[in-house]
């Protein structure tokens, strides 16, 4: 009995010698180190072509923005707009050639440009209409004209996120998200016009007429004429009505189309600007039948734009005292 004790004992010592040294701080240490390592190229080869950037296959779309003639517009239901391309710049045929706002097309052309194949959201020719880039079925379909060359065609789709599309080029079944929005490409003409296109230059005007009052400029201010004895004119009064008189926005356009009911009961109001070189442009605002908008005619335009209430309303009212200072009655 004694001796097989003996030898239980014997046999015993080892492994717990062993078992103790591999519980020590440091091959512990070392041993989380490594699972630690490990679980870190787990994650990076899992996260890595997930998270990096996908390689690009060259542009989506093969042209030069210097080289487009033109821009058309549709819808898969409606008419296409075109913007054209000019020795004077860009117009809108449509509103009888009115210029079109010059960053509105270059930056669509610098964001189509841009445009880069990554790895393609889906290729199937059923995911064309459900991401509505078929050639039928579309949010936008984008054709820049280059004069005889085949033009560059581009469908937008869905929306795939904040000011991100699915787009597809022609002739490609390979679909993409792009960072584009539907406002980048409008489908109305007007859309696409410069709403600052009407304001003058102050230095650039002589004179200013309007509710039976006359502004001059002088060499560094505005002068309101005809100012009786005792009378003193408002400077920050002017200054505000010759802001408004010269920075006049439009909501929209009237094109060709048959010119909306005018108001018979109300008042025009009509303004007159004459430039330093001569010319004299005259305005005619009139109050629109429906609505709170207004019509606004101008000498030198063939089109007809709409104004909103609050941007006449300085205007309609004005007397010849909203531009003088008050007087004190009660003198101390």
């Amino acid at each position: 009995m004694q001796t097989t004790t003996t030898k239980t004992q014997e046999g015993t010592a080892p492994a717990k010698t062993i078992w103790s040294s591999l519980r020590s701080p440091l091959v512990l240490g070392l041993g989380a180190l490594l699972v630690l390592q490990l679980l870190a190229a787990v994650l990076l080869g899992l996260g890595g072509k997930k998270m990096g950037p996908a390689g690009s296959e060259g542009p989506l779309l093969a042209f030069e923005p210097e080289q487009v003639t033109g821009i058309r517009v549709r819808t898969s239901d409606g008419e296409p707009v075109l913007i054209a391309k000019t020795e004077d710049g860009w117009i809108i045929p449509s509103l009888k050639d009115l210029p079109a706002a010059k960053h509105k097309v270059t930056d669509l052309l610098s964001k189509l440009k841009g445009l880069e194949k990554g790895l393609p959201v889906a290729t199937s020719e059923a995911a064309l209409n459900r991401f509505k880039v078929g050639d039928q079925v579309f949010e936008r379909k984008l054709v820049l004209e280059r004069g005889d060359a085949p033009p560059a065609i581009l469908y937008l789709g869905d929306s795939s996120g904040f000011r991100r599309l699915f787009v597809r080029a022609a002739g490609d079944k390979a679909i993409y998200e792009a960072e584009l929005g539907l406002f980048d490409a409008p489908n109305q003409p007007d859309d696409w016009s410069d709403r600052t296109l009407l304001h003058l230059k102050p230095e650039a005007i002589q004179r200013l007429t309007f509710a039976g009052l006359t502004l001059e400029r002088t060499d560094d201010d505005w002068r309101l004429t005809d100012l009786a004895e005792g009378e003193e004119q408002d400077e920050l009064a002017i200054k505000k009505q010759v802001r408004a008189l010269t920075n006049i926005d439009f909501v929209g356009v009237v094109g060709d189309e048959e010119r909306p009911a005018i108001d018979t009961e109300s008042t025009p109001v009509e303004i007159e600007a004459t430039l330093t070189e001569g010319e004299t442009i005259r305005y005619r605002i009139t109050k629109l039948a429906e609505g709170d908008d207004y019509l606004l005619e101008v000498s030198n335009r063939p089109q007809g734009f709409t104004l909103a209430g609050y941007a006449v309303e300085n205007l309609t009212d004005l007397q010849r005292t909203d531009l003088l200072k008050k007087q004190d009655r009660n003198p101390i």
